[in-house]
């Protein structure tokens, strides 16, 4: 999860460093409420995975998937722009997006969804865990 950070942080200070100031934002992490995993994966096939989220306002836009490798574990978060210079509608949206995932490991995968960290800072997942079922013709 430090990665994740880091990425973000990563992303935050090359956007600062831009010259257009046109308008002003910053990313976030937003928590999967919920994820729709396929029950197995068929090795080499290409699955869709469903993620539900909390937009807090109108102002945080979904931006990208944050999809981390960590041996057979995949840490994934929803990375979300938000706005700073406008004026926001505070009621909270709920929202999907989904991402491929090629299954190429025949372990089992274990995707974890980043849904906020619990009040001593560590991250809490919504675990889920897929088998690789490998058919031999």
């Amino acid at each position: 999860m430090k990665r994740i950070f880091f990425v973000l942080f990563t992303i935050v200070i090359v956007t600062s460093c831009s010259n257009d100031d046109s308008s002003t934002y910053h990313y976030e992490l937003l928590p999967v409420a919920d994820a729709i995993v396929p029950e197995k994966f068929e090795f080499g096939k290409i699955y869709n995975i469903e993620v539900k989220y909390i937009q807090p306002d109108d102002c945080y836009i979904y931006s990208e998937v944050l999809y981390e490798y960590d041996h057979n574990d995949r840490n994934i978060a929803v990375i979300s722009t938000v706005l700073d210079d406008k004026v926001c509608s505070p009621a909270e949206i709920e929202n999907q997006m989904s991402f491929k995932v090629h299954a190429l490991q025949s372990d089992t995968y274990k995707f974890k969804f980043w849904q906020g960290d619990d009040d001593e800072g560590n991250p809490i997942y919504l675990i889920k865990e897929v088998p690789v079922e490998v058919i031999n013709n």
